[in-house]
């Protein structure tokens, strides 16, 4: 991955339904590329020598009642089941970006949660049973975006990644009903198969202030960001003991960082430099989290 200047934020940026840059990377300068039109929006798919980038765009999606939201999820899914299936590649890592991701979407439901319907629905189809999920599913963040497309962006590579779980959270596809009918289906982390540029890669997913299946800290976004850093440190150490390794302590070489409030990012930077030290690739972006009381999620790569 090639190394980027670190400079302060002077604002912070509203977030772009992309994932960041490293993935370009990985597919490759020149991928075979192919465009369709489905799901009332638009599959593009990028093929490089090792990783696939699917990437599905709904347009429109703020406005679909919430039936057709889990339907078009679902969907969407399912596609990216077929295209890896084709390609025999295995995803290791989904970006969700959902509009209106807040909008109250029935009885004690938002649109997040409607979201986690379709993707669940789908993965109980490409997966099996939810008993299954604890060894193929793949990290995964979900955040809310401006403007009106719902976006879904999967890496794939030839061989499928460990699941990494925390042990300070309860699995994700574990939660609930407090949070929706179905729980979001993703894992804290994926272990790359196959070395990158002579490093094993950790993927983590989107992280915050939660611990068991709470949040924590509500209105403290200083004390949310303690929380967050370890959660994530919790988990490096967690994917260290499966790896066996005693030699090396795992460091993130990149990291995204999601924050509601723009007032929020000097506390927010601040903290991450203290416990962390520079980073060669970090991002800050302005952006809703799936839960309203949250204010700062982070994921990123983490070297083992």
């Amino acid at each position: 991955m090639p190394k980027t200047t670190v400079t302060t934020p002077i604002a912070l940026a509203p977030l772009a339904p992309l994932p960041p840059s490293w993935v370009d990377a990985l597919v490759g300068p020149s991928p075979s590329v192919s465009l369709t039109d489905a799901l009332d929006g638009t599959v593009e798919v990028r093929t490089g020598p090792d990783f696939t980038h699917v990437a599905i765009t709904i347009p429109q999606a703020h406005t679909l009642p919430p039936d057709r939201l889990h339907e078009h999820v679902r969907d969407a899914y399912l596609s990216v089941a077929a295209t890896l299936n084709a390609q025999q590649r295995h995803p290791v890592r989904f970006w969700n970006f959902v509009p209106h991701i807040h909008t109250p979407s029935g009885a004690d439901l938002d649109r997040y949660m409607i979201f986690n319907g379709g993707r669940f629905a789908a993965c109980e189809h490409w997966h099996g049973s939810p008993n299954d999920f604890d060894h193929t599913l793949a990290a995964a963040s979900g955040v809310g975006v401006l403007g009106e497309a719902l976006a879904i962006h999967c890496l794939a590579a030839d061989d499928a990644g460990e699941p990494v779980e925390n042990p300070r959270q309860v699995p994700a596809y574990k939660y609930s009903r407090r949070y929706g009918p179905r729980p979001p289906c993703f894992a804290r982390a994926t272990r790359l198969a196959r070395q990158v540029n002579g490093a094993w890669w950790l993927l983590v997913a989107g992280t915050a202030s939660i611990c068991g299946e709470l949040t924590v800290h509500a209105g403290d976004v200083e004390g949310q960001t303690v929380e967050t850093l370890d959660n994530l440190d919790a988990l490096l150490a967690a994917a260290e003991d499966k790896r066996g390794a005693s030699d090396a302590r795992a460091r993130f070489s990149s990291l995204r960082v999601y924050i509601v409030r723009p007032d929020d990012l000097g506390v927010v930077r601040d903290r991450i430099a203290a416990r962390y030290g520079e980073i060669p690739d970090i991002e800050f972006a302005q952006s809703e989290l799936c839960r309203a009381d949250l204010l700062v999620e982070i994921e990123g790569i983490a070297e083992l």
